[in-house]
C-alpha cells in the first residue's frame, strides 16, 4: 500500500482520492503495529519467567558454596573459588535462557519462510506465440472507453485507426487520459470496446504476445544501476552503436573515459536527464515492434537534439506505428495525424485540420511557438 501510494500519488491527487489513500494507509499501520505488539507480547513477557529459570539453580550452588566454604561440605574452597564458580554459573545461567528466545525465532523464521516460498517457485513464462498475420502493421480502435473504479469514465467513445509509417500524437490537458491510453495498449487495464493490433483484440492476448506487439517507453526513464552497454543490451548480445546514433547520443558516450562500459549510477545519476531519456529510449528501439508506445521521451532534450531523434524515427519507424505522448507540441506539425483527448472526449485529425478546428489546441501550439521564439532570442 505504501508503494502503491507513492507510485501514484498525481493520479490520486487529480482524482482527488489523495484523503481517503491516506486514512487506507493509516488504518492499515495501524494494523501492523497493533498485529506486532501482540505478537511479541508473550516473548517479551516470559524472558523475566526464562531467566528466574535458568537462575534457580544459584540456590544449590549457594547451599553447597557454603558448605565447601566452610569445610563442611564434599571440598575444601576458598572464598576467592567461591564467588569465581558463583559468577561463572551465573553467566552462563542467563546465556541459557535466551535459548527460549532463540527457538522463538526459529519458529518466526518458519512461518515467514511458509508465507515467502510461493512466491520463489518457478515462474512460468506464458506462451508468447502470435497468429501469423498478413500486410503492414495497423492499429485499430474503435469504441474505446476506460474509467477508474468509483471514477466518472476517463474517456469513451474513442475510436481512430493507424496505418504503418505513421507518427501520431497525443496531447490534450493534465489528466485526460492519454498515459492511461498508452497503457491500454500494454493489455495494464480493463477497457470496454475494441483495441486491435494488426486484427488480434489486446485484450484476449498474455502480456507475452503483447510484448512482441508493442514497444513502450514510460514517461520516467526506468535504468538499470549498471553500464550503458547493459542498459540497451539487458543480457541480449545486441549492437549499441546504431541506437545510440539514432538517439543523438553515440557522441556523448564515445567521450566519455569508459565509453559503453561507463557506469551509470542509481537509476542513471551520472547522466544528465536528457541523457537519461535518450538512453532509455534507444532501448526501446532496439526491440523494433510493430507499434511503438512513447510517452514523452523529449520532456528533457533540447529542440535541436529533438528534431534530430524525430527524422531518424520517421526513417525507422517507415514500416511501423508510432504514438508519440507529448506536452510539447513544437512538432506536432510534423506529424501524421493528431489526437486531443479532453473531457472524457477524443478527436483525430491531421495538424492543419486540428489548428483550424480546435481552439484548444491551437491556443497550446501557438504559446509554445512563442515561447520557443522568446527562448530563441535570448
Amino acid at each position: 500500500m505504501t508503494l502503491d501510494r507513492v507510485s501514484n500519488a498525481l493520479t490520486y491527487r487529480v482524482f482527488g482520492c489523495e484523503n481517503q489513500r491516506d486514512q487506507a494507509l493509516g488504518d492499515q499501520l495501524a494494523v501492523v503495529e497493533k498485529n506486532a505488539v501482540v505478537s511479541s507480547a508473550w516473548e517479551n513477557a516470559m524472558q523475566p519467567l526464562y531467566n528466574i529459570i535458568a537462575m534457580a539453580g544459584v540456590v544449590f550452588v549457594l547451599l553447597r558454596g557454603v558448605q565447601n566454604v566452610s569445610d563442611t561440605g564434599w571440598a575444601a574452597w576458598d572464598l576467592a573459588a567461591f564467588t569465581t564458580y558463583l559468577n561463572c554459573f551465573s553467566r552462563l545461567a542467563l546465556k541459557s535462557s535466551h535459548a527460549a528466545k532463540l527457538f522463538n525465532a526459529v519458529q518466526k523464521a518458519k512461518v515467514s519462510w511458509q508465507r515467502i516460498q510461493p512466491q520463489l517457485q518457478p515462474v512460468k513464462i506464458p506462451d508468447s506465440t502470435l497468429p501469423p498475420t498478413a500486410g503492414p502493421a495497423e492499429l485499430k480502435v474503435e469504441d474505446l472507453s476506460f474509467a477508474y473504479p468509483h471514477q466518472p469514465p476517463l474517456f469513451e467513445h474513442v475510436s481512430f485507426q493507424v496505418h504503418a509509417g505513421q507518427i501520431i500524437g497525443i496531447t490534450g490537458p493534465l489528466a485526460c487520459g492519454k498515459s492511461t491510453l498508452g497503457r491500454l495498449l500494454l493489455g495494464e487495464l480493463p477497457y470496454t470496446g475494441s483495441l486491435r493490433i494488426n486484427g488480434l483484440e489486446i485484450a484476449q492476448l498474455n502480456s507475452a504476445q503483447i510484448s512482441h506487439l508493442v514497444g513502450y517507453l514510460g514517461h520516467a526513464p526506468q535504468l538499470l544501476s549498471d553500464t550503458i552497454e547493459e542498459n540497451i543490451q539487458l543480457g541480449e548480445d545486441l549492437d549499441c552503436a546504431p541506437w545510440l546514433k539514432l538517439t543523438a547520443l553515440k557522441e556523448e558516450v564515445v567521450a566519455m573515459p569508459e565509453g559503453l562500459k561507463t557506469q551509470i549510477g542509481a537509476q542513471g545519476t551520472r547522466l544528465s536527464g536528457g541523457q537519461q531519456a535518450r538512453l532509455a529510449l534507444a532501448r526501446t528501439l532496439a526491440r523494433p515492434r510493430p507499434v511503438w508506445v512513447l510517452d514523452d521521451p523529449f520532456s528533457a532534450v533540447d529542440p535541436a537534439t529533438e528534431d534530430e531523434i524525430l527524422r531518424n524515427l520517421r526513417v525507422l519507424g517507415k514500416d511501423r506505428i508510432i504514438l508519440l505522448i507529448s506536452h510539447r507540441l513544437t512538432h506536432f506539425a510534423q506529424f501524421d495525424q493528431v489526437l486531443w483527448l479532453e473531457n472524457g472526449t477524443a478527436r483525430i485529425a491531421d495538424p492543419a485540420t486540428m489548428m483550424a478546428e480546435n481552439p484548444a489546441y491551437a491556443r497550446l501550439v501557438k504559446t509554445q511557438q512563442k515561447k520557443a521564439g522568446d527562448d530563441d532570442e535570448k
